[in-house]
């Protein structure tokens, strides 16, 4: 049986140290590393995550996503303040335990290991060391989680990218909300491109409010998430538009945005989200940070559109994407999307064995090359019933069968 790992938000304050000596001489639990952000918090695997309770990105939403995850969270106190006002803040916030920050070591590490799991409650050797260290028992069960309620009723979010930039994810992404909207499903269409943001461009939409709108409601309430929403009447979707600048996407937490499409779920059937063709985490390769919110946001998909073209090249960007996503998609159902097919049995044939015998994905739709398409664009319009919307109706036939999800 393994050690529960533990993560430490940075602190000021003298148990947060202590305790990562103490475990470093005593065992019992493997300390992952200490969490300046949210984004770091939600980066690394680990069991538990103690933090204080002036810890300046503590948020209701960040423990829910964490024990949505099966993170437990411990809350560290100030028990000097007679009002009581930072455990209650930790209570409200939903912390599984709240404890004071002259708690000893040893307490800590029977908190932890109670909260961390089953896994661990049989193992010989870490009862024996607890019951070496004088630990004592009696901590209450932490509560069930409410987030799983959460994410039964949330709809379903899928994310739309591309294997290489100029597969015509954007258009697909479009057909696709709008297809699905046709089916009887309210559907918002996100676009999360930090690279290329386009739909309000291609839609005839304003540019404002936007992404950032949208966070700013979410977080600090400036305005209903509903309000940041533009409508595309000719579609009959909502769209939360991107950022008109690409470089705006800097000033974004990845983490925020996704928050932002979770919570359009918790509102909404579907939610598309257009996300950019990069995703590789140049900072584990040395690399500056970059291609964080389309990471953040495939990671969260309950489907994976993939868009390619069909070529020799196109099916090697497809095998090539699926690679440096590995981590991010595990087993999220897969479509592959072949675009703007010009034609031939042959080719298609070829193209097929070539993907399938490396991915398995649930579905693959071909979308054959379809002029109307460019004509939409410049009209800043859907695009007129021909062989792309026949792909595309088929295409949302595999990712939101109808009579599935609740309108």
């Amino acid at each position: 049986m393994r050690e529960p790992s533990v993560a430490l938000a940075h602190s000021t304050r003298s148990w947060a140290q202590e305790l990562h000596f103490f475990l470093m001489d005593h065992g019992g639990a493997l300390v992952r590393g200490y969490v300046v952000s949210p984004d770091d918090a939600l980066a690394e695997s680990y069991d538990v995550l103690l933090v204080d309770d002036v810890t300046s990105f503590l948020s209701h939403r960040l423990v829910a996503t964490l024990r949505g995850r099966g993170v437990r969270v411990i809350g560290v106190y100030d028990e000097s303040d007679a009002r009581g006002a930072g455990k209650q803040r930790l209570l409200e916030l939903g912390v599984d335990q709240a404890l004071p920050a002259t708690t000893p070591s040893t307490e800590f590490l029977e908190v932890i290991t109670k909260l961390a799991g089953p896994f661990i409650e049989d193992d010989p050797e870490l009862v024996g060391l607890l019951e070496d260290l004088g630990a004592r028992t009696g901590t209450a069960e932490p509560p069930s989680s409410p987030t799983v309620d959460m994410q039964l009723q949330r709809g379903r979010i899928v994310a739309v990218a591309a294997a290489a930039g100029g597969a015509g994810a954007t258009e697909v992404a479009i057909g696709l909300a709008a297809a699905v909207r046709r089916g009887g499903h309210a559907t918002v269409l996100c676009d999360t491109d930090e690279q290329a943001p386009s739909v309000a461009q291609r839609l005839g939409l304003p540019l404002h409010p936007n992404v950032r709108t949208a966070v700013d409601a979410v977080h600090h309430a400036t305005a209903s998430l509903e309000a940041t929403l533009a409508r595309s009447t000719a579609l009959g979707i909502d769209v939360l538009c991107g950022l008109p600048n690409p470089r705006d996407w800097y000033e974004l937490r990845a983490g925020e945005v996704a928050e932002v499409v979770v919570e359009l779920a918790l509102r909404h059937p579907y939610v598309i989200a257009n996300v950019g063709p990069r995703i590789d985490d140049l900072p584990n390769l040395g690399g500056p940070a970059r291609f964080g919110v389309s990471r953040a946001v495939t990671s969260i998909a309950d489907e994976l559109v993939l868009v390619g073209v069909a070529s020799p090249v196109g099916a090697r960007r497809i095998i090539d994407w699926l690679a440096d996503a590995r981590a991010l998609i595990r087993s999220t159902p897969l479509h592959l999307v072949i675009n703007q097919y010009p034609g031939g049995t042959f080719a298609l044939g070829e193209l097929e064995s070539e993907l399938r015998r490396t991915v398995t994905p649930r579905s693959v739709s071909v979308i054959p090359y379809d002029k109307r398409v460019l004509r939409a664009s410049w009209e800043g319009e859907g695009v007129p019933r021909g062989p792309f919307t026949k792909g595309i109706d088929r295409l949302a036939s595999s990712v939101a069968p109808a009579g599935v999800v609740r309108s």
